[in-house]
Parts: structure tokens; C-alpha cells; sequence
């Protein structure tokens, strides 16, 4: 059979498959190194064998090596396995259904040792696939194994490797899960463990599931992915089991790494809701979703430098279903969210000790930068002790009159704001009437009006109209209107004003 060239950039790979019975070169190359270990390591092991002990003086008189336990045998393992390997079937056909292909390749990997598979470049069409262990033996409640060994499922580059799911398919693009139910235990046991998908592209169909289906699994990576046009969610996160101590569909210690979710159907990323899930996300962007960008239940999770744009709302936390799984410490730090069209950019409807660090709201549709508890679904809701530390809030009130920066609700308990910038706007004399606080205990640090006292010592940084007379024994120090400008005045109780700086 004749060497085939590479495929063309509308054919299904760019490599083609090896003729049937002759195997790769790498692989004959290491077969025969591994035959030849074997061979030496037998004639080394003969030097001290009864048939040498009459003719190798060499040994005589010396003491046997001591007893022990033998050593244990060296798998080999010849590294990546492709789905273009000839025992998989892959069909060299451009918009050829290889479902069967790479699944059977995936399937091998995820029962030999150190199992990857690497996916070449080009389109590659499929219903569905899958990294799935609901039909593997059941593991123990405790103890080793600790969940199994998943693996890794590697593309030749964001771009470069296409999955397509084929029209009409109705199943999810990627499943990754562990055992469920009451067969998922309340460990790490029968979880998917160390599973990494990264470097490919996905497509979704409509009519199509979720691109990431994820469930029961600890401890995985999904890294440099682009996924597009899912018929449901980017990214959905299953925790539907969840029993005290009993059985737990466990989804913590995952992460999420340079993803790209352009027009999903549903979420960019969605929780379901019913227990919360940690894990850490960085550089995960939710461009034009059908319905939001973030949908989180969290517990211990972290967004670093993610971004929404053009959804319903940008991020929504909400309290899961589930009251023993406990909602707390979402921490974002640099996110930033566009274009939200119903009502809020970032909401927060429930939990505890959330931090928002240096946001940034670009509310171009209207919305609301930050609503948090707004809904007064009572205490199981309430949203304790979040903190926001800077960020730019970029009301837009020339365009949108009544938008807000800062919305709190009356489930907003002890909420605290440090030194945001909020984009005041012509007709704005102060950050004020940009917040709504209808919370219990709200405390903000704005630089354009905090007032401090300190033995005595009264300052308003910044103060719409004039800076006002103090009362006896104190001294008001900032800001003032001065025509069209500002200038920095100190004021003395018998009246006297001294500018500072201007």
C-alpha cells in the first residue's frame, strides 16, 4: 500500500493511518528495544545459574546473593495511543462518523498505564464521547485506590484539533464521570481522577447536549479548549447526589485553564445547582451565550482574570438545593463582565465570605454592575460577609438614567466596600446616588466621600457643594467645588478656611 499524503484542511486528519499488520515505526523501533532488554537482562541473570557454576570461576567461594522478594516487573509502554491506529477502524473520509474510532481509543487508554491518547489535526466527527466509569468495578468506601486513574485525552492545539459533533446527534460533545448514585460512595473512591482533556476544538450541533459534561470527578484539567455553538451549556458541572457521609458525587480540585465558550445555547459555564462545587478557573471567557456566563454553586471556588459578554447577566451565584452542602468562598479576582441585557452584571444571591477583587463593569446594555441579595428570599439566602475591594464600575449614565453601580438587597448582611471607582458621569455629583443599600450592616470606603474620625480629626475626602464647618475640637480637611473645578480646603469651627491645594 502507498504512503498517503497529509489530508487536506477539509479532511478528517493530516495524518495518515499505518497499513494494517506493519504497525509504526516507533512502535516496531521500541518493541525491538524492549526484546532486546529482555535478552540482555536474561543473559546477565545466567551468570549465576546452576548450568555456569562448573565453567565460571570467576564466582567460586563467594556468598549467594540473600533471599528476598523478586523485583518487581517493569511495564513498557510505548507512549500515546492514536485514534488512527489500524486496530481502531478511524475512516479517512471527510465528514466520516469516527465515533467508534476514537472512542475505542479512549477506552484503551483509560485501562493501560499512563493511558493518553493524542488526537491529530484536522476535523474529526463524532456524536459523543466519553471518559466514563459508571459500568468499571465498584471501589471500596475508603482507602486505596483513591478513585481511578483517568487519562489524558490530548489534541495538537486549540485551533488545529476539530471535534465536530455531527448533525442531529443529540448527545453531549465530551462526558467525564465518575461513578453516580449510590454507587459514588462519600470519598475520593469512584471518582475520575487526573483526567486532562486539552488542546482541541469542539463544536456543537443543534439540537446537541453540553460540550463538558462533567460529573463525580476529582482532581482533573481541562486546559487551551475552544467550544462553540453547544446546543446546551459550554460547561456543565453535575453534583446531583449528595448525602452526608454517605453517598457523595464529589467535584472539587478541578481546573480550568485558557478556555474560549463562544455562543453556547445555554451557559457558558453552568452548576446544576444541587450541591455546591469548588475547583479554580483562570482565563475562562463566556462570549455571547444564549443565556448567562456563569451559573456557579460555590464552595471554594476562584475566577482569575475570566470574562462574560453579552448574556443575560455575566455571573450568578446562587444557594444550592441541597442546605448541608454548604455555600461559601467564591473569590474573583479581575473579572470582568459586558453587555449583560437582564438586569445585573454580577449577582449574588446567597452564601458566605464571598471576595470580589478589582472587578470590571462594563454595563453597555444597561444592566446594574452588582446586585447582591436583591431577591429577599430570606435567611437560608442570605449573603453574609462579601467583600469587594476596588474595581471600576462603569455606569453609563448619559445612555441608561437609572442604572446603579451597587444594588443591595435585603439579604445583603455585612457587606463591605473598599475604595471602588465608580464612573460618576455628567450630572453625578457623588457615588452615593449610584447605590442602593437596602442591606443590614453595609459598610463602604468610597474615595470620592469617606468620612473618618480619629482624635478629633474629621476629613471628607471629597464634598459636592462645599466642605462644612466642624463642631468644636475638630477639623474638616478635603475636596470642594470651586467653579468649575475642585479645590482642597481645610475648615475650622470658628469658620476659616485655608486652601491647600487646588
Amino acid at each position: 500500500m502507498s504512503k498517503k499524503t497529509p489530508c487536506s484542511s477539509d479532511t478528517t486528519h493530516e495524518n495518515a493511518p499505518t497499513p494494517t499488520g506493519q504497525g509504526s515505526a516507533r512502535r516496531n523501533f521500541l518493541t525491538a528495544s524492549a526484546v532486546a532488554a529482555a535478552g540482555a537482562v536474561a543473559s546477565v541473570a545466567s551468570i549465576g545459574s546452576p548450568a555456569n557454576a562448573a565453567t565460571d570461576t570467576s564466582l567460586a567461594g563467594k556468598p549467594k546473593p540473600p533471599k528476598g522478594p523478586k523485583p518487581t516487573a517493569v511495564t513498557v509502554t510505548e507512549g500515546p495511543i492514536s485514534p488512527l491506529d489500524p486496530e481502531f477502524g478511524f475512516v479517512d473520509v471527510a465528514g466520516a462518523d469516527n465515533t467508534s474510532a476514537v472512542q475505542a481509543a479512549i477506552n484503551k487508554a483509560m485501562t493501560a498505564p499512563g493511558g493518553e491518547v493524542s488526537l491529530p489535526a484536522g476535523q474529526i466527527h463524532v456524536r459523543g464521547l466519553s471518559v466514563d466509569y459508571r459500568n468499571s468495578p465498584v471501589q471500596p468506601v475508603n482507602g486505596q485506590p483513591y478513585g481511578y486513574a483517568g487519562p489524558k485525552i490530548i489534541g495538537a492545539g486549540m485551533r488545529q484539533t476539530k471535534i465536530i459533533q455531527i448533525a442531529g446527534a443529540t448527545e453531549d460533545i465530551f462526558t467525564v464521570t465518575g461513578q453516580v448514585g449510590d454507587k459514588a460512595g462519600p470519598a475520593n473512591n469512584n471518582k475520575a481522577t487526573g483526567v486532562v482533556l486539552a488542546d482541541f476544538e469542539m463544536t456543537g450541533t443543534t439540537g446537541g447536549g453540553h460540550g463538558l459534561y462533567l460529573r463525580s470527578l476529582v482532581n482533573c484539567e481541562f486546559r487551551n479548549l475552544w467550544i462553540q455553538k453547544t446546543g446546551k451549556s459550554g460547561i456543565f458541572r453535575e453534583r446531583a447526589t449528595f448525602v452526608s457521609g454517605v453517598n457523595d458525587e464529589y467535584s472539587y480540585a478541578n481546573a480550568f485553564n485558557k478556555i474560549k465558550i463562544v455562543s453556547p445555547g445555554g451557559w457558558g459555564v453552568q452548576d446544576s445547582g444541587l450541591a455546591s462545587i469548588g475547583g479554580s478557573m483562570t482565563n475562562v471567557e463566556a462570549i455571547s451565550p444564549g443565556l448567562g456566563g456563569f451559573l456557579l454553586a460555590p464552595t471554594n471556588m476562584t475566577l482569575l482574570d475570566c470574562q462574560a459578554i453579552g448574556g443575560t447577566v455575566g455571573l450568578q451565584s446562587v444557594r444550592n438545593q441541597n442546605r448541608k452542602s454548604v455555600n461559601s468562598g467564591l473569590t474573583l479576582l479581575n473579572f470582568r463582565s459586558e453587555g449583560s441585557r437582564n438586569g445585573y452584571e454580577i449577582k449574588i444571591d446567597a452564601g458566605i465570605s464571598h471576595m470580589i477583587v478589582n472587578p470590571n463593569f462594563f454595563p453597555t446594555s444597561g444592566a446594574h454592575c452588582l446586585g447582591v441579595g436583591v431577591d429577599g428570599q430570606g435567611s437560608d439566602f442570605y449573603v453574609r460577609n462579601l467583600t469587594v475591594v476596588g474595581g471600576y464600575f462603569g455606569v453609563i449614565r448619559s445612555q441608561f438614567p437609572t442604572a446603579k453601580a451597587i444594588v443591595l438587597g435585603p439579604d445583603a448582611r455585612s457587606t463591605r466596600f473598599i475604595t471602588p471607582t465608580i464612573e460618576l458621569g455628567s450630572g453625578v455629583d457623588d457615588e452615593a446616588s449610584l447605590i442602593v443599600d437596602n442591606g443590614y450592616r453595609s459598610s463602604f470606603d468610597l474615595p470620592g466621600y469617606t468620612s473618618m474620625a480619629a482624635a478629633g480629626y474629621t476629613t471628607q475626602n471629597r464634598f459636592a457643594g462645599s466642605v462644612p464647618t466642624p463642631a468644636a475640637g475638630s477639623v474638616n480637611e478635603g475636596w470642594e467645588q470651586n467653579g468649575s473645578g475642585w479645590r482642597k480646603v481645610a475648615v475650622f469651627p470658628d469658620g476659616r478656611r485655608v486652601t491647600i491645594a487646588s
